[in-house]
């Protein structure tokens, strides 16, 4: 399989797992309707670390979308697809020639920042400056979550990133 297929495909399943793993564990935030609580972060930071940042950032797009529209937070949709696209780029473009540890950290840390100051600009604009900040620590807490998980995975994404070569073949 030629390069263009492997990362093409690639990217559909990883949209498909981004999908999956938003909508495995919800949890409401009741201060405003429609956000929520999830772990999909983890597979945007991961997969922009393997594929880089422009195919992640339309697997993030995709499937972090779906889930919105799945779980009922149609409202969210126009965000997240901009923000989880923007999460994956920053991440991908911290990364792309540099496979050390402290790199992958900083640009899941960077990311974990886009995601929970995107939203509460966007949730300043739905609820008002007040709802916005209710949200505002859950959404710290989820970017906390998701960088350290995907911090964890690095040593697996490193192996990975080598063995699909698609970063570098670009």
């Amino acid at each position: 399989m030629d390069v263009k297929t492997r990362r093409l495909t690639t990217t559909a399943v990883t949209a498909a797992l981004v999908y999956v793993v938003t909508i495995l564990l919800v949890i409401q935030i009741p201060a405003v309707k429609g956000a929520y609580f999830n772990l999909g972060d983890v597979i945007i930071y991961c997969s922009a670390f393997i594929l880089g940042g422009p195919y992640a950032a339309g697997a993030a797009a995709i499937g972090s979308g779906l889930a919105d529209l799945t779980v009922g937070s149609t409202v969210y949709i126009p965000a997240t697809v901009i923000i989880k696209a923007c999460m994956a780029l920053l991440v991908g473009f911290i990364t792309k020639k540099s496979n050390a540890l402290k790199q992958y950290a900083a640009a899941c840390v960077a990311a974990a920042l886009v995601m929970a100051f995107g939203y509460f600009g966007y949730e300043i604009f739905l609820v008002g400056f007040g709802g916005a900040l209710l949200t505002l620590i859950p959404n710290l807490i989820q970017a906390g979550c998701g960088a350290v998980l995907a911090i964890v995975l690095y040593h697996p994404m490193v192996m990975m990133r080598t063995k699909l070569n698609l970063r570098m073949a670009a």
